[in-house]
């Protein structure tokens, strides 16, 4: 690559949207599995790789009761499928708050990866933090280990809407410092 030039993820890291209404059409199994593949490749501190997965797809009558667990149920029951992720709390030393950020970090980062590859696939997602006030029924629905710590959850379909606009501040503005 020629130095300054824009490489090929950048497109989907400026063009991805949350996207909160869905098509009824099925994602596959093989675009879920190259998500949560490109999601257990996010770094991660010693490579602990502390994130789980709980896959919800073309089970409606399962997705409407997680999504009854949020706010915003209207429009996660309509996603196809649903992706819970977890910390698992067995890679915690000893709950060390700067441990478990850490950790916590790793997972983000997978959950972009997530996302990005969803768009790259033509997938549209919205990370579900909202839901995190319900942890231990959306563990119980999930038949999860109080072990895992829900992180988010994460819709996934084929967006109903087309041309999702979307602002950030001028980068300018978030730079505090530049030595």
């Amino acid at each position: 690559m020629e130095k300054g030039k824009m490489n090929s993820a950048m497109p989907c890291i400026l063009n991805r949207r949350s996207v909160r209404a869905y098509t009824s059409e099925e994602v596959s199994k093989d675009a879920i599995m190259q998500m949560l593949t490109a999601a257990n490749w996010a770094p991660s501190g010693n490579n602990m790789q502390p994130w789980r997965f709980s896959v919800v797809m073309n089970n409606k009558e399962l997705i409407k009761k997680v999504a009854s667990l949020t706010v915003y149920h209207n429009w996660v029951e309509t996603a196809p499928c649903l992706i819970a992720v977890f910390l698992d709390t067995k890679v915690l030393d000893d709950k060390v708050p700067s441990i478990y950020l850490k950790h916590a970090q790793s997972i983000g980062a997978a959950i972009q990866n997530m996302l990005l590859a969803a768009h790259g696939l033509g997938l549209g997602t919205c990370w579900i933090g909202e839901i995190l006030k319900n942890e231990d029924k959306v563990r119980e629905l999930l038949g999860v280990s109080d072990e895992l710590q829900l992180m988010a959850v994460i819709s996934v379909g084929y967006s109903s809407r087309s041309n999702l606009k979307s602002n950030r501040r001028d980068i300018s503005e978030n730079i505090i410092s530049w030595l």
